[in-house]
């Protein structure tokens, strides 16, 4: 039975539980995971209330356009983004301070009625952010996404360390090795890695203040990449790390030729491997010797995976939303 499997049969199996989501509110890409999602929804974590009239009525599954129960209106994701903009990655608050802001878009009208909650945060034992996101998101949602109606109650949330899904949807997969573990995020901002023994839980480890950002910031800066997408080269205007974020989900930057973007994109690449594989390492050199398998997941482990996999380290097809649905169905069978 595969996992997706065996969690439909559970589903039905505590058809008397308010209905489980997995989200992760991520500083680049917003993920959720569900019962009845077929793969995870991914919503781009930018948005803007300056809509051009014609793009009102534009919204689609992945770039919503919601109206809040005090009439403003707000698009989310990648549209916008490639626009102007605002996006809690060039912030200066944590993601928990605009938790209710961003799960709007990752909540759906087939969620109406009570729902619990799996969140995945950097700093879960941390007490003011675990009270702050249980005060942003327990209680009701309720606001139009796309011209339909969402009205959620959140009744419990549970909070997860970022990245430890993976580890969880390793074991779903039968892929998981006997033993302590090494888990690696490379999430946008942050990078986390985590000890764990084999049941999961976590014995050491923190996150730091480096990730996909860093490697978005250094293409964004090259000067082919100026010279290509700004006109004005004596203007003050910059290149984002939000186009380029895109550009890397993508694999493709408007303006630049498709070979000599895989040429940046490679130099670059390398560069922000080295740096952040060697933080990881070097941070973790006192425990190597005792875990039995190296897991790696999140946005930058998707960028990296061919690397990372030659390396025997275990990295999912679907790195970005590994931890995201690992999430769900480690807690749907823990009910």
């Amino acid at each position: 039975m595969t996992p997706l499997t065996e969690a439909r049969s559970l589903t039905s199996q505590i058809g008397t539980q308010p209905k489980l989501i997995s989200i992760e509110l991520s500083n680049s890409q917003g993920k959720r995971y569900g019962e009845g999602d077929r793969e995870a929804l991914i919503v781009h974590a930018a948005w803007t209330t300056d809509i051009e009239p014609l793009a009102i009525g534009k919204g689609t599954a992945e770039s919503p356009q919601v109206k809040t129960e005090s009439g403003d209106l707000i698009w989310f994701g990648e549209k916008p983004a490639k626009g102007k903009h605002q996006s809690i990655a060039t912030s200066t608050c944590d993601k928990s301070e605009k938790a209710r802001h961003l799960i709007m878009p990752l909540l759906l009208p087939s969620d109406n009625g009570d729902v619990r909650l799996v969140i995945s945060h950097h700093s879960v034992h941390d007490p003011v952010i675990e009270a702050r996101l249980k005060t942003q998101l327990l209680g009701r949602h309720h606001f139009i996404r796309n011209d339909r109606e969402v009205d959620v109650n959140v009744v419990d949330i549970q909070l997860v360390h970022e990245g430890l899904g993976a580890f969880w949807l390793a074991s779903e997969l039968n892929q998981l090795k006997r033993g302590d573990a090494l888990v690696v995020e490379i999430g946008y901002r942050t990078t986390e890695s985590w000890i764990v023994d084999e049941y999961g839980n976590p014995e050491r480890g923190t996150p730091i203040q480096m990730g996909v950002f860093e490697l978005a910031s250094s293409i964004a800066n090259d000067p082919i990449v100026r010279n290509a997408l700004i006109l004005d080269l004596h203007s003050a205007e910059k290149v984002t790390d939000t186009q380029i974020a895109i550009a890397l989900k993508n694999n493709h930057l408007a303006k630049i030729d498709p070979h000599q973007w895989q040429k940046i994109k490679a130099k670059h690449l390398a560069q922000w491997q080295e740096k952040v594989i060697g933080t990881v390492f070097s941070q973790c050199e006192g425990y190597l010797s005792q875990v039995e398998q190296i897991l790696f997941s999140g946005g930058g482990s998707m960028l990296l995976k061919d690397q990372l996999r030659a390396l025997d380290f275990w990295v999912d097809d679907n790195a970005h939303t590994a931890s995201v649905r690992g999430s769900y169905f480690h807690h749907l069978t823990h009910v």
